[in-house]
Formats: structure tokens, sequence, C-alpha cells
């Protein structure tokens, strides 16, 4: 193998001009050189051409051979003296000038470098090597200079003008010329379409003039040969969902890619855990910043995973990786107010104060976490370590809007400082007037004054702002019935009733019950009924996706189905089989009943026509709001009308059981009831038959309903 690797290089390689009896030993030195030179040998390959130097010490060819390997070894004085024997051998070879040129300049010997440059191009202007390391040895002080030899390189090596054309847009990008460095990427992007370097510089470049579009046009074209590049995805993804885009289901598209190839991207988990949270998805969200790598080393992405826990329930566990991160990050202030945030979600109010309070004694400048305390503390009945707090956070901004109002209402809804309170409360509104909350808290000192006119004036304004707030209306109830307006008490109290947690209704319970009393009969079922229409989403437009499940002498089927209501009586229900094929579709319209018939397996089919009409009969009813004209009663939870019986549940909130009285064999149960938009919507309607029984559940998060309850305010 040696063997052929010599007869190679003796075809090739370069020729010793001396003659002499040693001329043989030495050129196999320096062949054997070259060879340890090429399999990475440089000691070995160094020292044969020391060797050869010493049989031939007048060849340039060894000196020049030596001193490349020299300058890549970095040995500097070798290189230096071998570089001074080959321009005093031969002074008019431009490629000895290079040679020696690149040795001062590793040297730092710049202005003897650019000397050997230019000596070089003087003495052979065809010499490409030497324009192109005066275009180097010039692009820092003097790019005009650099320019002009990169372009003399070009004339010489057109074959080169990809990397040139990107040199030359470098320079001028580094001169501020956008114009001339977008138009050299652009031809060195033509020159080649696979060299990435300009492409990138290309889209950068759109990036800072703030063309957008150009830059994500470039971007998506280098995806096309970079298709794996999650750094790129995300940058993409960034773009589309930054101000200028503001695409956020473009972006997911980018992200989603880079986290198929890397679920642990921290920049693919942050942005589609940051788009689950928008969609108010908050499990999803979670679920994104479990699997993100930047979990190990930045607070940060903990927090943010604590708080998508807490906010979708998860409160146990939020508590517990908090409390392994404040072990991991003990000086973070941050990850200790959030871990007491937990603490009091989960029921451990007093473990959460008595970390805000290590944490305020840490950081006093830490408002969110004093101000947390302080609320705490007026929550448990501390009013007075609340109110110190308080002070101290007006005492660092006296216009703290939110503080004023907390601070004031916590007086007046105890009776303390009635004067003060209102003084407070009405700084609050004055620095943000359209806040409900600052308003409802006026009203609310002012009905603790006994001043009814202004309370119920200030009420009616905080609940235009605020209509979905369990507290207010409670407050309005108060307010009206304390004015004598048992109605509108009334009114109020049951819509604080629907809006309030179910651990938290019983309070609002036992004041409707109380006005309740104060109201005549006929009066309190119009109540009812004007309650019932009010939440009622009776006679809107809507669409949903829903699941159906049939019982039919004892065999269970279930199906997707699509139901739609158009007003004022235009119905259809249509159940679909896998792919979403359809199989059986009900449609109504007026007096019109179309059923498609549908042949179940030892089903009759004539019965079931029947069932399945009457079913789609009941369902178009609900929704137009027939039911809303039976219902007659306030003091008994059923009633009988023209055409149904309907009966409410035990807190007269919603239907529960309607009868049709022309088939009592047919029972429809609402139930499981939800808010949507402030209407009430059941999520299960179920239907009881002789041999059948049928239940559609409606998909709350893909439905089509886009009314917005407003709520009759009292005049």
């Amino acid at each position: 193998m040696l063997k052929k690797i010599f007869l190679l290089l003796l075809l090739s390689g370069p020729v010793l001009c001396s003659a002499g009896m040693d001329d043989r030993a030495a050129y196999l030195h320096f062949m054997n050189g070259m060879v340890q030179e090429r399999r990475g040998n440089y000691d070995l390959a160094m020292q044969e051409y020391r060797r050869t130097l010493a049989l031939a010490p007048g060849e340039v060819t060894v000196h020049k051979q030596a001193l490349n390997l020299a300058l890549h070894v970095g040995k500097l004085e070798d290189a230096a003296r071998w570089a001074e024997f080959i321009v005093k051998t031969d002074s008019s070879s431009a490629e000895n000038w290079v040679l020696y040129g690149n040795v001062k300049w590793a040297g730092g010997a710049i202005e003897a470098a650019r000397g050997a440059y230019e000596k070089a191009a003087g003495l052979d202007p065809s010499n490409h090597e030497a324009l192109y390391q005066l275009a180097s040895i010039s692009s820092s002080k003097e790019p005009d200079k650099a320019i002009a030899y990169l372009q003399k390189y070009l004339a010489l090596r057109p074959e080169d003008s990809p990397d040139v054309y990107y040199q030359i847009a470098v320079l001028y990008n580094a001169k501020g010329a956008a114009a001339e460095t977008e138009k050299n990427l652009i031809l060195s992007k033509e020159a080649d379409s696979f060299y990435l370097q300009p492409r990138y510089l290309l889209a950068n470049l759109y990036e800072q003039k703030n063309a957008t579009a150009a830059a994500l046009g470039e971007y998506r074209e280098l995806l096309e040969l970079e298709g794996r590049n999650i750094e790129l995805l995300d940058h993409v993804g960034e773009l589309c969902a930054s101000p200028a885009v503001s695409n956020l289901a473009e972006a997911e598209k980018y992200f989603l890619a880079a986290w198929n190839l890397d679920k642990t991207d921290p920049v693919a988990c942050f942005w589609l855990s940051v788009i689950s949270e928008e969609r108010g998805d908050f499990a999803g969200a979670a679920a994104y910043m479990e699997g993100s790598r930047a979990l190990k080393e930045d607070a940060g992405a903990v927090l943010r995973l604590g708080y998508y826990y807490t906010q979708s329930g998860r409160y146990l566990k939020a508590v517990e990786m908090l409390g392994a991160a404040s072990k991991k990050w003990p000086d973070n202030n941050e990850i200790s107010y959030f871990m007491a945030l937990g603490y009091d979600d989960t029921g451990k109010t007093a473990k959460a104060l008595e970390l805000l309070k290590n944490v305020i004694k840490k950081a006093p400048g830490y408002h969110e976490a004093r101000m947390q305390y302080a609320v705490l503390c007026e929550r448990e009945g501390n009013i007075a370590e609340a109110e110190e707090h308080f002070r101290y956070l007006l005492g660092v901004n006296p216009n703290n809007a939110n503080v004023l109002n907390y601070l004031g209402y916590s007086l007046a809804d105890r009776g303390l400082k009635l004067e003060e309170a209102q003084v407070l409360i009405s700084s609050a509104v004055a620095l943000d007037p359209g806040n409900g909350a600052y308003r409802d808290s006026l009203a609310w000192v002012y009905h603790k004054r006994g001043l009814a006119a202004q309370a119920r004036s200030e009420i009616a304004r905080a609940l235009k702002a605020v209509r979905d707030d369990a507290v207010v209306w409670e407050h309005a109830g108060d307010i009206y019935e304390a004015a004598g307006e048992n109605k509108n008490a009334w009114t109020a109290f049951k819509t604080s009733w629907l809006l309030q947690k179910p651990a938290l209704r019983a309070g609002p319970a036992a004041k409707l019950k109380a006005v309740l009393k104060k109201i005549p009969a006929p009066e309190a079922a119009e109540l009812q009924k004007a309650y019932l229409r009010s939440f009622s989403p009776a006679g809107l437009e809507f669409s949903s996706f829903a699941k159906v499940q049939a019982k039919l002498r004892g065999k269970t089927v279930k199906f997707d189905a699509m139901l739609h209501f158009s007003p004022p009586d235009n119905f259809s229900l249509a159940v679909m089989g896998p792919l979403m094929t359809p199989l059986w579709n009900a449609r109504l319209s007026g007096d019109r009943v179309a059923v498609d018939p549908m042949s179940l397996t030892g089903v009759d089919p004539q019965a079931f026509d029947y069932w399945a009409g009457l079913v789609a009969e009941e369902l178009r009813a609900w929704f137009a709001g027939e039911y809303l004209g039976e219902y007659s009663g306030a003091e008994k939870e059923c009633a009988t009308g023209p055409l149904r019986e309907v009966c409410l549940d035990d807190d007269r909130a919603w239907p529960v059981k309607i009868t049709p009285l022309k088939e009592k064999k047919l029972d429809f149960l609402p139930g499981d009831y939800f808010l949507k938009n402030l209407y009430l919507f059941p999520q299960t309607l179920e239907f009881k038959m002789p041999f059948v029984s049928l239940k559609v559940t409606l998909d709350s998060e893909q439905m089509n309903f886009g009314a917005v309850n407003e709520l009759k305010i009292p005049d």
C-alpha cells in the first residue's frame, strides 16, 4: 500500500530540484512526510520535513510544505523562518509572498501581511489568493477596499460566486447598506440555492427591516431544505405569533412540528402551552410544559407549570412541584410566593400566611406577596394585620386603586371607619371609573352608611360593568331589599345564587327564602317565570356536536351527532356513524317533520321512527323555549301547562323533568346544567320511553353559540 502512495506522490507531488548523492534519501523523507501529514500524524510529518531540509536545505518546495504545516499546528517561529527563506530565495513569486503574508498575519503583524499581499498582487494581478487575503485583512476597518478586492476576485474566480457574493453582502451589512446587502444575498442565493448562510442572512435582513412577510417567505423556503431544523421551526412559529402577524393557529403548526421532533424542546413546549392557555385549556397547557427540559434549570418554567396546575384544579400537584422547586432554588422568593398561593388553594391558609410573612421579611419590596398576605389576613378576620400592610402599600404608592379599594371595602364590610372607607373607595373609582368591582365597593359603603339612593345608583353601575359576579348581585339584593324593592331583591339574590359556587350558595339561598315571604304568591310566580326566561337560551341560534347513547331492549348503541336550532322553529338532529358518515337525520320546520329511516337489528322500524320523531319534536320544543309557557307555579316544583308537565329541581333553578301530555309514556330529563355566555344549558338531554332510553350529551367545548346574556338591570 505504501508503495502505491509513493507512486502517486511521485507522479503528482512536487519535484526536488537540487542534485547530489543525498537527493533520493531527501525525496523519500519528503514523500513520507506528506503521507504522514495526510494521515494526520503531524509530529511525524514535521520530523520528516526537517530531515528533508537537512539533506536538501535549498529546496523551496519543501520549505513551503513545512511552512504550511507549521502554520496549521501553530509553530509560528518555524513558519516565520521558512517564510523568510522562500521570499529571499525567490522574491519574484507571488505565491511566495502570499505564504509570507499568511505567516505574518498569523503572528499578528497585520501591516507586514498587508504589504506582502499587495506585493503578490503587484507581481501577479491574477493571483486570486492575494486578492482574497487583502479583502479579509481589510474587512474590519476598510470595508470598501475589501469589497473592491472581492469584486476583482470574483472576476477571476466566478465559480466561487455564491461565497463571494455572501462575503460582499456581509461587508455591506456591516456598513448598514441594506439595499446592497439584499442585492448581493439574492445573487448568492441565485448562484447556489443550497448554500444556506446567505439565505438565513437574507431572512434576518427582512426581519430587521420589519418586512415580516418577506422574512417568513425566506424561512419557509429554508424549511423545504431543512424541514427537521427545530430551531428554524421554532423561529418561524415565533414570527407567526408575533404582533406583526398575530396568527396563533399558523404558529401552532410550526411549534407542533418542532415538538413532534423533540418533545422536550423548551421553545415549542412554552409556546404550545401559551396557545393552549389562550384557549382556556389549562390541562393541555400543563401537558406541554411537563415535558420541557427547561424545567431542570429554569425556575420561570416551573412557575408557569405551577400556574397551569392551579388553573386546571390540580392544586396538590402544584404545591408538590413548587415544594421541590423551593428546595432547588431556596432563595427564589417568587417560588415561595406561588407556593403560598398553592397552600391557600388547598385549604392550608396558615401555611400560606407563614410563607408569605417570610417572603415579606426577606424581600420587603415584594409588593405582590405583601398584598396577598394582607388579603389573606383580611379574609381570616385579622383586620388589624391586613390594614397595616394595606397602608404600607399605600405609603409606597398612594394611587394604587386596587389597594385603595381593598382597604376601603375591608373596613366598610365590617362597619369600620366608614367615612374614611368611602374616601378610599371613591379615590379608587376616580382612578378607574369603569371598574365594576370598585363601583360595587362604593355602593356597599353607601349602603353601610344608610345612603340608599347613592347605593342604588352605584350598584346599577357596578352590575352594568360586571354582570357575572355573584357577590355584586348579592350586594344588589341587599341594597334593593333595604330600599323596599323586594321583587328586585329576589331577582338579584336568585342570580347571585346561580352564579355562586355550589359550596357558597347557602348565603344567597337564605336571603332568597327570607325575601320571598315579603312577596305575594302570584307575583312570586311571575318572578320565577321571569328568572327561567332570563337564563334560557330559548329561541336563539345554536348548534353543537354531541354524543348519543341509546338503549333498546337491552342493547346499547353509541353515535356521534350534530344538533342545530335556527329560530323560530327549525331544528335538525343528525346522527353519524364512523368517519362522520350520516346514518339518520330528523328535520323539523313548522308543521313539517322529515325523519330518515334507520334500521337497527332487533328493533321494530315503525316503533323506532315513532319514538325518534317524538324525541326530535321535544328537542325542538326545548330549544324553541316552549316549556317556558308551560310552567306557572312558584310554590310547586311541578306545574301542568296546556301541552306538558314541567318539574323544576328542589331549588327551582332549572327544569329537570318534562312530560308531554299527549304521550305520558315519554319523560324528558334535562340535567347537568352549565352556564355559557350567562345562559343555562343542560349538558345531558335524556329521554325515557317504554323499553327504550336515549341520552344526548352536548359537547360544551364544541358549541356554536354566539349570544351573550346581558341580564336586565332594575331601573
